[in-house]
């Protein structure tokens, strides 16, 4: 097995626990070997540290899979790695079919998304190192799970950055019609051919859950509500009613399915339009509303957007102050990685003084257990969701 010597006093991260190697970390790099190969990773003096794969074309160089020396990366590899990160499911949502089974980083398995939807499973590879396992990876899911259906979803925009294709493949079954979950009471029907990210968003399961609580005898707005799920959880909570927002028409047919189905279709209102556009026409008409939602897609894709994301979350989140009176509860989040919990909550305090409100921090909450987050590693806490009341 090849081997990459890291520079000198570079490997404090990985003694920590850390999980990546960044190319201008390396001493010596690899030329001849392939992209995508296991290596073993030692520090300056030659002291072996990790092993994980390998790809010069990325900022990221190396992602480490194990500090086993003698560890094989093999299809026994994988299966005990995802059986290890389904017991967790297990023990932290006994009572859920649904859920993240694996998150990259996570779960150390970088690279690696598997999404469980009762007896359907949709899977993203986001690195070249993770691709050079799939059939291994494919037949561990097929041994733990029997699944009736298996999707690839390698249709994200993260590829481009490990110079890999995009694309959907059916592996197992047929995916025409929707799948159907039930989450802590409510049923949702999810697309898993072209739903986004896999179909559902798993990482706000107990923020919706909480934000619900807050929901009782309001009349909400739900911004960027995709197939429903927070403004359906806010009338099962006695809500007075929902309006939700969606520039997705296909998205917006799924959220009144799903309202049915959770016999709350007369209280949930669903229109089409861009969240920034029907925000400010609300403020326009002096429409009031005791609980605004916002639960946006990501403004900050990458450092080199960050200026220019922190203006359309302010902006979002202005005209929602606009829009509440006294006693009125802003439920406001983020899924930009590259937007901090430190300016994501200096944006807040921004939006309320240009709208003239005074805000009281409830509670600020972060992703679902199922999306597990590494102290040693805090690339992996992503979501920021703030519960507020105007005060």
């Amino acid at each position: 097995m090849e081997k990459i010597r890291l520079k000198r006093n570079e490997d404090k991260r990985i003694r920590e626990g850390h999980l990546w190697v960044f190319s201008n970390e390396i001493d010596e790099l690899i030329e001849a070997k392939g992209e995508g190969e296991v290596v073993e990773v030692h520090d300056s003096r030659g002291g072996f540290l990790a092993k994980g794969y390998y790809n010069r074309h990325s900022l990221i160089a190396i992602r480490v899979l194990t500090y086993e020396k003698d560890e094989k990366i093999d299809g026994d590899f994988f299966f005990k790695r995802i059986e290890q990160a389904l017991k967790y499911r297990h023990r932290i949502y006994p009572q859920l079919s649904s859920y993240r089974v694996v998150y990259s980083e996570g779960d150390f398995l970088p690279g690696l998304i598997i999404d469980r939807y009762e007896k359907n499973l949709v899977l993203q590879i986001l690195t070249l190192g993770m691709e050079k396992f799939e059939a291994e990876i494919i037949k561990a899911c097929e041994k733990l799970f029997l699944p009736a259906r298996i999707v690839l979803r390698n249709d994200t925009s993260f590829r481009e950055l490990e110079s890999l294709v995009q694309g959907v493949k059916i592996v197992k079954g047929d995916i025409e019609s929707p799948a159907l979950i039930e989450e802590f009471g409510l049923k949702f029907f999810v697309d898993l051919k072209e739903g986004q990210k896999t179909g559902f968003f798993f990482d706000q399961k107990e923020n919706r859950l909480m934000g619900a609580i807050y929901a009782k005898g309001r009349k909400v707005l739900d911004c960027f509500c995709y197939t429903g799920a927070w403004g359906i959880a806010s009338t099962k909570n006695g809500a007075k009613g929902v309006l939700g927002i969606d520039s997705s028409e296909k998205s917006l047919e799924l959220a009144q399915k799903n309202a049915k189905l959770n016999e709350v279709e007369k209280l949930c209102t669903f229109v089409k339009g861009d969240s920034f556009d029907v925000l400010r026409g609300l403020v326009q008409k002096n429409e009031k509303f005791d609980m605004v939602i916002l639960d946006p897609p990501a403004f900050v894709k990458s450092k080199s957007k960050l200026v220019e994301g922190m203006k359309g979350y302010k902006e979002i989140n202005l005209q929602a102050l606009k829009l509440l009176d006294k006693g009125g509860i802003l439920i406001s989040c983020s899924c930009s990685h590259n937007f901090s919990k430190d300016l994501f909550m200096e944006m807040l305090k921004s939006a309320a003084k240009d709208a003239h409100k005074t805000l009281r921090l409830i509670e600020f909450r972060t992703q679902a257990k199922d999306h597990p987050i590494l102290l040693s590693m805090p690339e992996t806490e992503y979501l920021k969701c703030a519960i507020l009341e105007v005060v």
